[in-house]
């Protein structure tokens, strides 16, 4: 593991992302199913709120890497 939760998040779905035939929606599926048991960690009266953030922060970041000028052969790019 590395100081980088984004890069280790990275590194633990290489395999299934460079694996012949990988099902991106399935993938994606586990990936907010993880993200759905994070956000109901927190406190109840703050779900919603983190939900909302996390839906905003997936348009921010989906809109800042899909940019004319973004890196597109680097997914890994990120704001660390």
């Amino acid at each position: 593991m590395s100081d980088c939760l984004h890069c280790d998040i990275h590194d633990m779905l290489a395999s299934h992302l460079q694996s012949e035939g990988a099902n991106l929606a399935e993938i994606a599926a586990k990936v907010t199913e993880v993200l759905a048991d994070l956000i109901l960690m927190a406190p109840p009266e703050e779900r919603a709120m983190l939900m909302a953030d996390s839906i905003a922060n997936l348009g921010s970041i989906f809109l800042e890497k899909n940019t004319p000028d973004s890196d597109d052969s680097n997914p890994r790019r990120s704001r660390h």
